[in-house]
């Protein structure tokens, strides 16, 4: 029995063996890293736009872009309609860099080496999220960051002894080795194998020669085959090649293509969140990634996948900010339907209405459609008779149906409506900045702090008033306010037809009418819009959502918290202009058409070093 491993494994871990892998790979690779940095804007998270609901949490929705200016009844700022500027600069946004895995990411390439069983009891034993509650972009989560740094160093070096240990636990059915092949020919032949693996892409000679260098090292303090071949392994999954994946192209200094082992990484975890598999990496070997046609090939084919289709349905959630509807406050003695079960089936219909929006729909249905999937819970809150007729329920109750004439989309979503309500001080603000962010992309302004004092007596001032009544307070140009709130206040109030639990009503909590007729910003050209609904059709006619979405899952793409200069950049709109002529409108064309597009392929030599 190997009396070492604890001081080995730390050893190999932290660098201290000279000999070992880890501190061949960091004195060179450590050399050229560099952290994705935004250019502009905040970050899109799970937890809402801007301010977030019930005290905030990560923001979350679109960023950047212009805030623009907006109209409003009596002493307002005028609305002057935003044109489109020339489109200036390259489609290359991100620089030569490092982009480090997130724990998921990890978790996923430990699945695609060791199998779904170990990758699983990974994700339960250090909490990772599931696909659905991660951040967005991913490498927004403060809990991780863009670097290792010593907390996720930490949390990495744990799931690596984890896996390796397994590998030494499970050693004949894992490596092959058994009986007359357990030797020491064959636990390194797999210890080789499993590197290339974990590194996507095909060792160095020097790669080569430190696996084995650690191999040899722990059979010389007297391990066993297994035990050498468990530290083989766990060196690997320590490296910089398997913790980060590079994107720095032939050269350094100049302008270039990703390799294409890099280009199929790059590819794979926007698509999957998880390592390439076979298919693409025969096509990096072959050289088969080097024209639009062939990446085109793969990206199609990945996105048929289950594991493409959960990666990015999940995305959506967090996009739109369904997963907070798990932690919002709502008074159940003020809104007496409100219980876990109608939280639940807000949560799974947003769910099923994404679903079939992102695989079976086209972008322009997140906005306009007015199919849902719905049970006995949510029947009422919509005013859907039940049961529906001619419909067959599945296991938990919900069937197709069609919602009546005052909704549209996720604009009009339970879910949605829900997840950014503020029960205690009104709906207006919150989610007219989420949808000033997630669907328009404009950057939401920071709590004013300076202004509390002028708040909390405007607060007492209007404390009778009408939400439209408050709005136009806050629009007069005499006021501190006029400069952000005729940005998204606008939107907020054509959703007031809502109440906290995203019912219909004509009057508000005091019995007054409810006017939902507002002047939208400029990103809308000022028009005139009356209610949730209009302003769907608002947002579908022209390309601002389109353009918004392609800008954020872009940024997805290429793990940042932003993009270039919003939706202005010449990679947004090259993006939204090959979907535009590609003439499908789906999702899964808009995916494709980031995959494929030069802003994933080449980087600029900004960052490297």
């Amino acid at each position: 029995m190997f009396q070492h491993q604890h001081w080995y494994a730390r050893g190999v871990s932290r660098g201290v063996i000279h000999s070992g892998l880890l501190l061949a790979l960091l004195g060179t690779a450590c050399q050229g890293m560099v952290s994705s940095s935004p250019t502009d804007g905040g970050p899109v998270g799970r937890g809402g736009a801007g301010a977030g609901a019930n005290g905030g949490g990560p923001p979350l929705g679109g960023t950047g872009g212009s805030s623009g200016g907006g109209g409003a009844a009596g002493n307002a700022v005028a609305c002057v309609p935003e044109t489109d500027s020339a489109c200036t600069g390259t489609e290359v946004l991100a620089a030569k860099r490092l982009v480090r895995l997130t724990f998921n990411q990890i978790a996923n390439s430990v699945r695609a080496l060791l199998g779904a069983p170990l990758a699983e009891k990974i994700a339960t034993d250090f909490e990772l999220t599931d696909a659905t509650h991660r951040w967005f972009p991913p490498l927004s989560n403060p809990r991780e960051g863009t670097v290792i740094t010593d907390s996720p160093w930490d949390i990495g070096d744990r799931i690596a002894q984890a896996a390796a240990k397994h590998v030494a636990d499970n050693f004949a059915t894992v490596t092959g080795c058994s009986g007359t092949t357990a030797t020491d020919a064959c636990a390194q032949t797999y210890v080789r194998t499993f590197a290339a693996a974990a590194f996507r892409r095909p060792l160095t000679t020097e790669e080569a020669s430190d696996v084995m260098k650690v191999y040899t090292d722990v059979k010389g303090f007297g391990g066993t085959i297994p035990e050498a071949a468990q530290f083989g392994v766990y060196a690997a999954l320590e490296s910089p090649a398997f913790l980060y994946r590079t994107e720095f192209g032939s050269g350094a200094t100049t302008m270039g293509a990703l390799s294409p082992y890099e280009l199929a990484s790059a590819i794979s975890y926007f698509l999957t969140d998880g390592p390439p598999d076979p298919a693409l990496l025969d096509a990096a070997a072959k050289g088969a990634l080097s024209t639009e046609a062939q990446v085109r090939t793969h990206v199609t084919r990945i996105l048929a996948s289950d594991e493409a289709k959960t990666n990015l349905h999940g995305a959506m959630m967090g996009y739109f900010a369904i997963p907070a509807l798990e932690s919002i406050l709502i008074d159940p003695g003020q809104n007496p339907l409100w219980n876990d079960g109608l939280r639940s089936s807000l949560y799974h219909e947003s769910e099923l209405f994404l679903r079939d929006a992102l695989w079976k729909g086209k972008v322009v249905d997140l906005l306009t459609s007015r199919r849902s999937t719905i049970n006995e819970t949510l029947a009422p809150l919509y005013g859907v008779a039940w049961p529906p007729a001619d419909v067959t329920l599945d296991k938990d109750g919900f069937g197709p149906v069609e919602l009546p004439a005052n909704r549209a989309g996720m604009l009009t979503q339970g879910g949605f409506l829900v997840a950014r309500a503020r029960p205690m001080a009104g709906s207006v603000i919150g989610r007219g900045l989420l949808v000033n962010a997630a669907f328009l992309c404009n950057l939401n302004p920071p709590f004013p702090a300076a202004l509390t004092g002028e708040i909390d007596a405007a607060t007492a001032l209007l404390a009778n008033a009408t939400e439209k009544e408050k709005a136009a307070f806050r629009a007069d140009k005499t006021r501190a306010c006029a400069a952000c709130h005729p940005n998204f206040d606008p939107y907020g109030l054509a959703l007031e037809n809502y109440d906290t639990l995203g019912q219909y009503r004509s009057t508000d909590d005091q019995g007054r009418p409810i006017d939902a007729q507002v002047t939208l910003p400029p990103k809308l050209g000022c028009a005139s819009a009356n209610g949730a609904v209009d302003l769907a059709g608002k947002l579908a006619a022209g390309n601002a959502f389109a353009t918004c979405l392609a800008k954020n899952v872009l940024g997805f793409a290429l793990a940042e918290t932003t993009v270039g200069a919003g939706t202005t950049s010449c990679a947004t709109r090259n993006v939204v202009s090959r979907f535009n002529a590609a003439g499908e409108g789906t999702f899964t064309s808009l995916v494709r058409e980031i995959a494929v597009s030069q802003t994933l392929a080449i980087r600029n030599p900004g960052g490297a070093q």
